[in-house]
């Protein structure tokens, strides 16, 4: 990674803000400390509606932006960051070479993250071989017509941004993409790493305080606090309590699982 003329690029981060200012507050710090002049503006979708004057005040943000929730996609899915996406790429006048799109956790810990960068990288999702994530992804501002961040959502459900690097690939681009690190940060434990552990990416941070109960199930609050207090720290490293709280949580989804199997296993006897 990282051509030659890298240097010469510059960038507009695009990025949606969900749930807690931590995360897009955090990662905004972390671009500003470990970007030069290349990064040079910031446009924050605000999908709480709500924050417009905290994102404004948050370094190198040029434009918050508020779109209406997509009614549609809501009542379908629990977000619609696909949507955010797109609107925010047909809205902006761009004055950069390229746009650098970043989830709210997902953030630069080293000074040669942006030199890592090709032309046009991608974060890869680790849900089917080829596909990209939103977590992170640079190309030129000529290629936004070519972007559908929604593309395969409504026939097939396919999840944001995942067609994005076949999408480049049809309009004759050259595409790298960026793969997680195999394992996880925090002793293998939560997080992924990409462009040689100089950019991290939680995962999910958002769910913590989504209004869905479907997506803060997917996630333990007390835990999840826990790993926030070692991100905003600095460190990576697994603790103690950190242990025991995943092994209980462990421990409490497979009793949950094993209720579930019984469950089912005695409606099935009662309706013979």
């Amino acid at each position: 990674m990282g051509s030659s003329g890298g240097p010469l690029r510059s960038y507009t981060v695009v990025t949606c803000h969900f749930g807690d200012l931590f995360w897009v507050s955090h990662m905004l710090q972390q671009v500003d400390r470990w970007s030069d002049g290349r990064v040079a503006s910031v446009v924050v979708v605000d999908q709480n509606r709500s924050d417009r004057a905290a994102l404004e005040s948050l370094p190198r943000v040029s434009r918050v932006l508020e779109f209406e929730p997509s009614t549609e996609v809501l009542e379908r899915k629990a977000h619609d960051h696909h949507v955010s996406l797109n609107r925010a790429l047909r809205t902006v006048e761009f004055t950069t070479s390229h746009v650098l799109v970043l989830d709210s956790d997902c953030f630069p810990v080293h000074p040669l993250w942006l030199d890592r960068l090709d032309n046009i990288t991608l974060a890869a999702s680790g849900d089917y071989a080829g596909m990209t994530h939103p977590c992170l992804m640079a190309f030129p501002v000529t290629a936004i017509p070519a972007v559908d961040f929604a593309e395969g959502w409504s026939e097939f459900g396919v999840d944001t941004g995942r067609l994005v690097g076949v999408q480049l690939i049809r309009a004759g681009e050259h595409v790298t993409l960026a793969q997680p690190s195999r394992r996880r940060a925090f002793a293998n434990t939560r997080g992924h790493w990409f462009l040689g552990q100089s950019v991290y990416h939680h995962g999910g941070a958002s769910w913590v305080s989504s209004s869905i109960p479907g997506l803060r199930r997917h996630v333990a609050p007390m835990l999840e606090e826990r790993y926030r207090s070692r991100v905003a720290a600095g460190t990576f490293s697994i603790t103690p309590t950190i242990l025991v709280l995943l092994g209980l949580r462990r421990l409490k989804m497979r009793v949950r699982r094993r209720a579930g199997v019984v469950y089912r296993a005695m409606r099935r006897a009662l309706t013979r």
